[in-house]
């Protein structure tokens, strides 16, 4: 199963008769979705595995029994597409947070440096811009704070959207000057394009490095610290100004 997940342009599914989805390299709401547009239904093998062509997928569904029960191992590709899909956040063209997980994870052909740095960035005023300018708004100043991390890393560097107005970037150095000129590049071409659209966007950030790729978590708590302790002495100036 784990082999089949590192191929990163192929979906890999283990489901039933009934779809019911018990494993995937991608969420579960996306999964069923592809499950569903390839029709599963009309193509679970009696014994051996089935290949078939939909539309731009090239699928393959394998009968497997485990703890003697009747699953189908469903792997799905989709030309130039696909990785796309699974990997890619739809709004800033970031990886998304499944691309995170499954990195972490080891389940893809590229790893996490064994000397890194994680930069977390957290948008301090996302819900005053949806609440103010309206939500088309609030998805602008996600995509330029996106394009702005885009714009700012190297080719070897990883940046997520994690989730909402969250972003993570995985930087293979642990060099704080270095860390210090990437974070400042992010923050003035923030400033730039938000002023030439006419959108204010603040942001807060934390940093942690580290010599061994298995701390991550350890990492992550450590730089989620730091930015929220970063957000409250805004708010403690903001209260006192």
């Amino acid at each position: 199963m784990e082999e089949f997940a590192k191929v990163d342009n192929t979906v890999c599914i283990l489901t039933n008769y009934q779809v019911k989805v018990y494993y995937s390299n991608i969420d579960k709401d996306s999964a069923e979705k592809y499950l569903d547009d390839i029709n599963i239904l009309d193509h679970m093998p009696v014994d051996r595995a089935i290949n078939y062509k939909l539309g731009e997928y090239s699928i393959s569904v394998e009968k497997v029994v485990l703890d003697e029960r009747i699953y189908y191992l469903v792997l799905i590709q989709q030309q130039g597409k696909l990785y796309k899909y699974a990997y890619k956040d739809s709004l800033t063209g970031l990886y998304n947070r499944n691309y995170w997980e499954q990195l972490i994870a080891g389940m893809l052909n590229r790893s996490i440096p064994e000397r890194y740095t994680l930069i977390i960035i957290d948008m301090d005023n996302l819900k005053r811009i949806n609440d103010n300018s309206g939500h088309l708004a609030g998805d602008r100043a996600i995509w330029i704070v996106g394009d702005s991390i885009r714009r700012s890393i190297r080719s070897q560097d990883i940046a997520i959207r994690y989730g909402g107005d969250e972003f993570l970037i995985l930087l293979a150095n642990t060099k704080m000057d270095i860390v210090k000129n990437v974070i400042n590049r992010i923050k003035r071409n923030i400033r730039k394009k938000g002023k030439e659209e006419n959108i204010e966007i603040e942001i807060s950030t934390g940093t942690a490095c580290s010599g061994c790729p298995c701390e991550i978590g350890k990492v992550i708590a450590l730089a989620d610290s730091k930015m929220y302790k970063e957000k409250a002495i805004k708010r403690s100036k903001q209260i006192y100004s």
